[in-house]
């Protein structure tokens, strides 16, 4: 019987699946801490701003409402900076998602040449045992019949 010839190739397209895998669940993480770092960002402008509203309502000497706008807009940069982040972010889990799709379906594809393999195998293993137990029944009613006939 021969052994499976593309063993080796499944048995690397295994290894190459699980480490895509990997990389999948790496960047997905990615993507998620990127996303709540952009919620932490709205969270703390949403702070500010009811902290300036309180302070407006009293009145606010015109420098420190500059010195606000600037956090304000330095603020807004890294809202911007964390959603390009996560852009960024979503499109390597995809483009990485994808990758592993492809090697899941080789992975797949191989497998299911070792199942037929194996089919073939088990067939050609029923067909020799069956031909050796008619040779062996054969033989037996050869000597069977050559004692009675003697």
């Amino acid at each position: 019987m021969t052994p499976f010839a593309l063993a080796r190739v499944l048995a690397l397209a295994g290894q190459r699946a699980e480490a895509l895998s990997r990389a999948v669940k790496h960047s997905h993480g990615v993507w998620l801490r990127a996303r709540g770092r952009l919620v932490q960002l709205n969270a703390l402008r949403d702070a500010h701003v009811a902290q300036l509203a309180g302070q407006l309502r009293e009145g606010v000497p015109a420098a420190q409402l500059q010195a606000v706008q600037r956090l304000q807009r330095a603020q807004a940069d890294e809202r911007t900076a964390a959603q390009a982040a996560i852009d960024v972010a979503w499109h390597d889990w995809q483009a990485r998602l994808a990758e592993w799709m492809q090697a899941a379906q080789r992975l797949k594809a191989l497998q299911l040449l070792e199942q037929r393999h194996q089919a073939r195998l088990a067939v050609q293993r029923r067909r020799i045992e069956q031909r050796e137990h008619d040779e062996l029944a054969e033989l037996r009613h050869r000597r069977e019949s050559g004692r009675r006939g003697a």
